[in-house]
């Protein structure tokens, strides 16, 4: 796995010397400070639990917008930027093997995605000390929360990588990726209604209730319960796109 620790060091070093993901840093916590404060003031007007306002802070705009379009940035450059400059090719004869360029680009984009959440994280325990709330905050739910976040994150990351496989236009990888969340945000709600009496069947109900990522993040992550079935979906989603992805890099070196 040497291939996949050098390309995932290669992207990461990218990521951090790039003005994009800066500027995407400094807008997220610029707009999260704002809606932080905003909360806080409500919370202390109301005098509301202080357990309560982690999950008050995950329906945030940030949040939803974080999720909707930074993968597609972070990813749209994977492998496009590289088909169109040419530098592909130096890539599919170097000595490393696809699945670990694959493995490595994806787990770079991944993990600069949970560093640019990791202050979030500090602001919370910021929050537990005196002038603001003077008690702690469980934090149980707070890491189940992100799990839930990085695990959808991580697919649509594995689905951003395969779009850059696809093509050379960098903003078209993102456009294809800022749909897909689009439309996986809205499967469930859209196949209900054209399913018809097959939503009763065992399985499609299963299918219906883990495609519903809003529903089961609201419902079980954000509140400290982690069902191993939604763990598995999302990884398995991660693992199939990442297998495209790969089968698209194959598929190049053979033509």
């Amino acid at each position: 796995m040497n291939g996949a620790v050098t390309t995932l060091k290669k992207e990461l070093l990218s990521y951090a010397v790039s003005p994009v993901s800066w500027l995407i840093a400094v807008l997220f916590y610029l707009v999260r400070g704002f809606e932080l404060a905003s909360i806080a003031f409500e919370f202390a007007v109301f005098r509301a639990d202080p357990n309560q306002f982690p999950s008050a802070t995950y329906g945030a705009g940030s949040t939803f917008y974080m999720v909707l379009l930074v993968p597609g940035i972070l990813t749209m450059r994977c492998f496009a930027e590289e088909r169109r400059t040419g530098s592909i090719e130096t890539l599919m004869t170097a000595p490393i093997r696809d699945f670990e360029v694959v493995l490595g680009k994806w787990f770079a984009a991944s993990i600069f995605f949970a560093i640019l959440w990791l202050p979030s994280v500090l602001v919370l325990h910021l929050l537990e000390y005196e002038p603001y709330f003077g008690a702690d905050v469980a934090f149980g739910p707070v890491l189940s929360a992100y799990l839930g976040m990085f695990l959808l994150s991580g697919l649509l990351l594995a689905f951003g990588c395969f779009a850059s496989s696809l093509t050379e236009n960098v903003l078209l990888a993102a456009i294809m990726t800022m749909l897909f969340t689009g439309l996986l945000t809205q499967a469930s709600r859209i196949l209900t209604q054209y399913v018809g009496e097959l939503r009763n069947d065992y399985y499609m109900r299963e299918l219906l209730g883990k495609l519903d990522v809003y529903g089961n993040f609201s419902n079980w992550f954000a509140r400290g319960l982690i069902d191993t079935s939604h763990v598995v979906f999302y990884l398995g989603g991660i693992g199939f796109f990442l297998f495209l992805t790969w089968t698209s890099l194959a598929s190049r070196r053979q033509a």
